[in-house]
């Protein structure tokens, strides 16, 4: 298997991915298959679950002969990963046999850039098993569009008064609200602010969701300009980035319940 990627703004999106996902868990496993990347976590408490499909498009070069399942530390991984942006181009490969050993990982800049010694990393992979996820199709209540800019300093603002989110929603409201012994927040966002914004008639959302969870899954605004978010009393929500020639990042998380 070999994939390289020159584009540079797919390397800041490939590098803030693995920078995101390297606080769900402890290791990432990658499923290299013959069209596509395709990557599928959950962080340590089970409340959140990542999925990710990245197009062999989207890189510069992807060859894949079989599919392949590899495990790497997630911490080690980010942490080559940061040496990209250094770089003009980012080449990932592993020996195509049944149970590959060691990824190897190269950056190297054309001529013209001195900004940067070429690179040349290996990393020994892990052994773990870890049973894939099927994740339904739902038609969710509530779907609306936001930059994710704005959501990241949004979520990042109601953290500090409390670790719970409410959000309240109806055809003409979306509020989000967070208490703590510091004090509350409510913040109502207008609905025709909004990129997209989409619920069924007469429908009224009241639903929390843990807000450290929340600002740790939305950490990156880098992987797209817009994050499309979408609500249900009987589902995740569910945060979908569109990473662009067909691929996509969307992140899930499980609604608190009332005790």
């Amino acid at each position: 298997m070999r994939l390289t990627i020159e584009n540079k703004t797919k390397l800041e999106i490939f590098v803030a991915l693995f920078q995101l996902l390297k606080n769900w868990s402890s290791q990432i496993n990658m499923n290299f298959e013959k069209d596509k990347l395709y990557i599928q976590i959950m962080d340590k408490s089970h409340i959140c679950l990542a999925d990710i499909y990245i197009n062999a498009k989207w890189f510069s070069e992807y060859k894949n002969d079989k599919n392949n399942k590899i495990s790497v530390d997630s911490s080690h991984y980010a942490t080559m990963m940061n040496y990209a942006l250094k770089h003009d181009k980012l080449e990932i490969h592993f020996d195509d046999i049944d149970e590959p050993e060691r990824l190897y990982i190269t950056y190297l800049n054309d001529k013209e850039n001195k900004s940067a010694f070429d690179h040349f990393f290996e990393l020994t992979l892990m052994d773990v098993e870890e049973e894939h996820l099927n994740i339904p199709e739902v038609d969710y209540d509530v779907e609306f569009s936001i930059e994710s800019k704005k959501i990241v300093e949004l979520l990042s603002e109601l953290n500090i008064f409390g670790s719970n989110l409410n959000i309240i929603c109806n055809e003409n409201l979306l509020e989000f609200n967070a208490s703590g012994e510091s004090g509350k927040l409510k913040v109502n966002i207008p609905v025709n602010d909004l990129n997209e914004f989409g619920i069924a008639e007469g429908e009224t959302i009241n639903m929390s969701y843990s807000l450290n969870h929340l600002c740790k899954m939305c950490a990156s605004f880098k992987l797209s300009n817009e994050v499309n978010i979408s609500i249900s009393g009987d589902f995740p929500m569910k945060f979908s980035y569109n990473l662009g020639d067909e691929s996509k990042a969307e992140f899930f998380i499980a609604p608190k319940i009332d005790e």
